[in-house]
């Protein structure tokens, strides 16, 4: 096989492989930012949409989510211990 064909076709895996990776870590944002949500509700009304959730990769592989949401009012199971009413 000739040196440029076999570079088009590991070029061509390389980004179907990436593509697919892309595709996965953006479907498991979606589920995970869903189930954030459904978690942070039974303890704070959200503000809108207001959770936030972003994945950096760290040159050493690692992945760190980081997390934001705003509420004016924090819940206690059964009564408010926080914010305005």
């Amino acid at each position: 096989m000739p040196h440029t064909q076999r570079e088009n076709i590991k070029n061509r895996l390389k980004s179907l492989v990436l593509s697919d990776r892309i595709d996965g870590l953006e479907t498991l944002l979606t589920v995970l930012k869903s189930d954030i949500k459904i978690l942070l509700s039974n303890y704070m009304t959200l503000d809108g949409d207001s959770v936030k959730l972003v994945l950096d990769i760290a040159p050493d592989g690692k992945y760190h989510f980081c997390v934001n949401a705003t509420t004016a009012r924090l819940i206690d199971p059964g009564k408010m211990i926080a914010g305005e009413g």
